[in-house]
């Protein structure tokens, strides 16, 4: 059962009139204006609080010349990794496996079950060091892998921190450029030892040098991002409703208890001034119909 919003009685289900049977105040308005102001001053602050972000989230992307050659370069170094850096050929009796050392040939060690066979053989006395080698070689070009995944997802969601992804992204990149000079050298050093076993034929590749050059065009971007801060332009009062409004969210401060508006700006002086002027003016021309009524 409900009641009264104005004296607390309770209600029956024949009581279908909008008027209280107790005090007879009509219980469709009578808090109306309470209500009306309180959803005003909620549309002020949660409409201010989604164009704040808004703004962030479009200037993180098209903010500047240097946010488009953001978008362009963070596929740039995923895509590098499909340029294989050289590969290996391990010959069996009853088997032959042919891995390149790119993205594809990762899918196909970790998607085929051959890692767990190539680390088993670490273990051997004859070729367990040349599989020793290729197993950290690996390793290192997973973590090249990594590093590109990073810098493509950190470069999507780049608007959650206008100001801080930018040094993340170059710290990521960096990681990318150490983990990829690691590989190249882990590589060069398999294929030195693969030599000597007749079991793998390995060779070298250029793959991981376009890579860390794309490693590199992101650092020096993101650098100059941090130098060169992205422009947000906001509308007066926007930023101020959106930590009201957050404030207001996390319980800090009672929608009730704010002023309406919430915040002062020329927008709202004008309109306040406007509606001063209508109420001059309507009480000026009631004025005006008593006089001549009385006269």
């Amino acid at each position: 059962m409900s009641s009264c919003p104005k004296c607390g009685k309770k209600l029956h289900l024949f009581n279908v009139s909008q008027f209280c049977p107790a005090c007879g105040v009509n219980m469709r308005f009578v808090k109306f204006e309470e209500d009306f102001y309180r959803e005003a001053k909620i549309a002020e602050l949660s409409q201010a609080a989604m164009g704040v972000k808004i703004k962030r989230f479009k200037a993180s992307f098209v903010g500047s010349k240097l946010t488009y050659l953001r978008i362009a370069l963070m596929f740039l170094p995923v895509f590098s990794l499909l340029i294989p850096h050289g590969g290996f050929t391990l010959t069996l009796p009853y088997k032959e496996t042919a891995i390149s050392f790119g993205a594809l040939g990762l899918y196909q060690l970790f998607s085929g079950g051959d890692l767990g066979y190539l680390t088993q053989m670490t273990a051997s006395g004859v070729s367990g060091g040349a599989f020793s080698a290729l197993v950290a070689a690996l390793y290192a070009y997973l973590a090249v892998a990594v590093c590109a995944v990073l810098v493509l997802l950190l470069s999507i969601f780049c608007f959650i921190s206008i100001k801080n992804m930018q040094k993340i992204l170059a710290v990521v990149a960096s990681l990318g450029v150490v983990a990829s000079v690691a590989a190249i050298a882990l590589i060069a050093r398999f294929v030195s030892v693969a030599g000597s076993i007749p079991l793998i034929e390995a060779k070298n590749g250029f793959g991981l040098y376009v890579t860390i050059l794309l490693f590199a065009a992101v650092i020096v971007n993101n650098v100059l991002l941090i130098k060169h801060p992205v422009p947000v332009e906001y509308t007066e009062g926007a930023v101020e409703r959106a930590a009201m409004w957050k404030r207001v969210r996390s319980g800090e401060v009672k929608i009730d208890d704010l002023p309406q508006p919430v915040v002062v700006t020329e927008a709202t002086k004008k309109i306040d001034e406007e509606i001063a002027k209508e109420e001059a003016s309507y009480e000026e021309k009631l004025a005006q119909k008593e006089a001549a009524k009385n006269g």
